[in-house]
């Protein structure tokens, strides 16, 4: 596909079906080089600094990175992806679905009992024998055939306990979406040293299996960062973004927040005086306002008193 005017919907069809994408402009209305480049195939001169890491010769044949990917929903979207890696990886499919497991001739299949996010993941690590293990998730697609590579020479020469990759929107994503990834993994790579994300995160087997991933539900991924250094790798983006859902957003919020706090984390939506003037803030935002709601019924579910509406 040439993408010589914007056409959001056109390019987020040509990646979900595979098809090289050439960017022959640089006016993507108010998304930014970092997004957009990462996504082509080629791209003008001045936005090369922004494209996926490329292939280097390969200096190893044998795997020193496992990939673990919880799937429900069908073969995931990276496994292609994943095999034309420059760095060699094996790929382990932890399936719960309702439906038989997938064929996947790239990677290892096996059905799991879901116990959620936290013990899943450990669980899976416990016959790896290699280097690294790479949390994602089904629905994630690495771009660039150095994307490992770029994460593991990141996680060697840095002082982190994990790294984790920079994540860009679907190209038909709403503008709330975008703005919420890019707090969350801006481009300027400075967050947190406790931040890490499970949508795609590198660590060191040997660091999982001295300090493993905590028997919760959800926000394991919060958790073990909260007693480790982690890294945000700018130059390895992966794509991945939700459709807005009010329920699926306060579900997963509620789960989070709840987990959070009760780990001795302060409730973000403390009274319902904070929701009720938050609240004019998200309207027409169905991901927001699921997100709002969801901090404030955690805050609830997790045992803190509830203040009253005047505090």
């Amino acid at each position: 596909m040439i993408l010589d005017r914007w056409r959001p919907q056109q390019f987020a069809e040509a990646l979900r079906t595979g098809e090289p994408v050439d960017l022959r402009i640089t006016a993507c209305g108010d998304w930014l080089p970092a997004e957009v480049a990462p996504l082509c195939h080629t791209v003008p001169a001045e936005w090369a600094r922004w494209s996926a890491p490329a292939a280097r010769p390969a200096g190893r044949t044998s795997p020193r990175v496992t990939v673990v990917i919880p799937a429900m929903r069908g073969a995931p979207i990276g496994i292609r992806s994943l095999c034309a890696q420059d760095e060699p990886v094996a790929i382990r499919v932890l399936w719960n679905g309702p439906k038989a497991a997938p064929i996947l001739p790239e990677a290892s299949v096996s059905r799991v009992r879901w116990r959620g996010h936290g013990p899943t993941r450990q669980d899976s690590i416990a016959d790896i024998d290699t280097e690294y293990v790479l949390f994602t998730v089904d629905d994630a697609l690495p771009l660039g055939a150095g994307f490992v590579r770029t994460l593991v020479e990141h996680l060697e020469r840095s002082s982190a306990d994990a790294v984790w990759a920079r994540q860009i929107p679907w190209p038909d994503a709403g503008r709330r979406t975008r703005d919420r990834l890019r707090a969350w993994c801006p481009i300027s790579g400075e967050v947190p040293a406790t931040r890490l994300d499970h949508v795609c995160a590198l660590h060191r087997t040997d660091a999982l299996r001295a300090d493993p991933l905590d028997a919760a539900p959800i926000a394991e991924d919060w958790l073990w960062g909260q007693r480790h250094r982690c890294a945000l790798v700018v130059d390895a983006p992966v794509l991945h973004s939700h459709p807005p859902a009010l329920r699926a957003s306060f579900q997963r919020t509620q789960q989070l927040h709840r987990v959070m706090m009760q780990s001795g984390a302060a409730p973000t939506v403390p009274t319902a005086a904070t929701l009720l003037r938050a609240l004019p803030g998200v309207i027409g935002d169905r991901d927001a306002l699921g997100e709002l709601l969801g901090q404030y019924a955690a805050r609830g579910a997790s045992g803190v008193t509830t203040g009253s509406a005047r505090s």
